[in-house]
C-alpha cells in the first residue's frame, strides 16, 4: 500500500502507529472563496486543515489501497485519513493540489466527464488532470452529467441509464487517463438500494456523503465520507472526527435511504457485537432535531439500537448519526451515519 506521510522522515512514526480496520475520508469540493458556501472552504482553511492532520500525526493514505487492504482484513495505521474532491473544479487544481503536492500526500479526484468534455470553465482540463494523476492524484467516477442517480429519465430502463451515465464515465476515464479504479462518488450522495445493488454487480467501490469512518463491515456500495466544507469547515469539530471509529454494524444491515410517504420519519434498527464501546452512552442524532428517542438494548445478538426522529423528515436530505465513546481508546467515538433522501423535495 502506498503510504505518503508529511516528513520523509515519518516512516518511523508508520512503524510505531496502532493498526487498525479504520479509514476516515474526507470530502471537499470547491476550495475557493467565490464559489457557493455551502461546498467551499477557502485555500487559507484547507491549509489550517493540512496544518491540522500535520499536527494530529495523521497518516494520509491512498484510497484505492486503503479500501483494498480493509477489504482484505489488513490492518491501516491507526490514524489513517484520506482526502477526496467531488466535481473535479479548477479551485482543487489552483488552490489544493500545490498543497498536496508540497507534503507528498496522495489524493482522490471524482470527475463527472461530461463537463471536462465540454471544457466548462469551471473545471479542469483532461491535461490538469493528467497531472494531478502523475503526481500522487487518483482520478476516480463520478458520471457522465452528475444526475439524481434515484431519478432516471421517463421511460428509461434504470440498468440502461446507469450503464451510460457511470460505465460511460468509466470509459472516458481509461480513454483519457489509461486508468479504470471502478470507485464512484454519488453526486449529491444520493443512492437508492436498486442503484447500490447494480453498482456491487458491476465491480465498483461507491461513496456517499453520510458522515463516519470506514470499518471492516461497512457496506463497499454505501460508504461514508465526512464532509469538510461549509458548515464542516471548522477544524475543532473536525478534529473530533479524525477520532472515529466505525460502529461494527454488519453490511446487510444496510437500508433503503429513499423516504417514502409512509415511512417518514423513518425508524432504524441496528444490531451488533462490540465490547470496546460504553453501550449506555449510545446516542442517535438527526440534522432537523438533535438528539433523537434512542433506545439502547442487550439481545442475543449482542446490542441493539432502536432510533427515529419525533417528525416527519421534511428536508431533501438528513441522515441519523448515532455515536458512543470508545473504553479502550479515551477520546475515540464510534460513529455511524445512515442518510435519508426525500423525494418529495424537488429543490433539494
Amino acid at each position: 500500500m502506498k503510504i505518503i506521510t508529511h516528513w520523509l522522515a515519518s516512516f518511523s512514526l508508520f512503524l510505531a502507529l496502532p493498526a487498525s480496520a479504520q479509514l476516515v475520508i474526507l470530502q471537499y469540493h470547491h476550495i475557493a472563496t467565490d464559489t457557493p458556501p455551502v461546498t467551499s472552504i477557502s485555500p487559507a482553511g484547507f491549509e489550517e486543515h493540512m496544518q491540522l492532520l500535520e499536527q494530529e500525526n495523521m497518516v494520509v493514505v491512498d484510497l484505492k489501497d486503503a479500501l483494498a487492504k480493509i477489504r482484505a482484513g489488513v490492518a491501516l495505521p491507526e490514524k489513517a485519513v484520506a482526502i477526496t474532491f467531488d466535481d473535479a473544479y479548477v479551485s482543487i487544481y489552483d488552490n489544493a493540489f500545490p498543497r498536496l503536492q508540497a507534503r507528498n500526500w496522495p489524493f482522490t479526484v471524482f470527475v463527472n466527464t461530461r463537463a471536462v468534455d465540454e471544457r466548462h470553465n469551471v473545471v479542469m482540463s483532461w491535461d490538469q488532470l493528467r497531472d494531478m494523476q502523475n503526481h500522487g492524484g487518483l482520478i476516480a467516477n463520478h458520471t457522465q452529467s452528475h444526475p439524481y442517480l434515484i431519478e432516471p429519465p421517463q421511460n428509461t430502463q434504470l440498468a440502461d441509464w446507469l450503464e451510460m451515465e457511470i460505465n460511460g464515465a468509466e470509459q472516458r476515464l481509461q480513454k483519457e487517463l489509461g486508468t479504470s479504479h471502478k470507485i464512484l462518488a454519488y453526486p449529491y450522495g444520493e443512492y437508492n438500494v436498486a442503484v447500490r445493488d447494480w453498482l456491487q454487480q458491476q465491480g465498483y467501490i461507491a461513496l456517499g456523503q453520510q458522515s463516519g469512518p470506514v470499518g471492516a463491515s461497512s457496506h463497499f456500495q454505501a460508504l461514508p465520507r465526512y464532509p469538510a466544507a461549509g458548515i464542516y469547515a471548522n477544524p475543532k469539530t473536525l478534529r473530533t472526527k479524525l477520532y472515529t471509529k466505525a460502529f461494527p454494524i454488519p453490511a446487510e444491515q444496510s437500508v433503503e435511504p429513499v423516504l417514502s410517504t409512509d415511512n417518514n420519519p423513518p425508524a432504524l434498527t441496528l444490531t451488533f457485537s462490540s465490547t470496546d464501546l460504553y453501550a449506555r452512552q449510545i446516542q442517535c442524532y438527526s440534522g432537523a432535531e438533535g438528539a433523537i428517542p434512542t433506545k439502547v438494548q442487550q439481545t442475543g445478538q449482542g446490542i441493539q439500537i432502536d432510533t427515529a426522529a419525533r417528525g416527519p423528515i421534511k428536508a431533501g436530505r438528513d441522515r441519523y448519526n448515532c455515536t458512543a465513546p470508545s473504553k479502550n481508546s479515551p477520546g475515540w467515538y464510534y460513529w455511524y451515519s445512515q442518510a435519508w433522501i426525500n423525494p418529495a423535495v424537488k429543490n433539494r
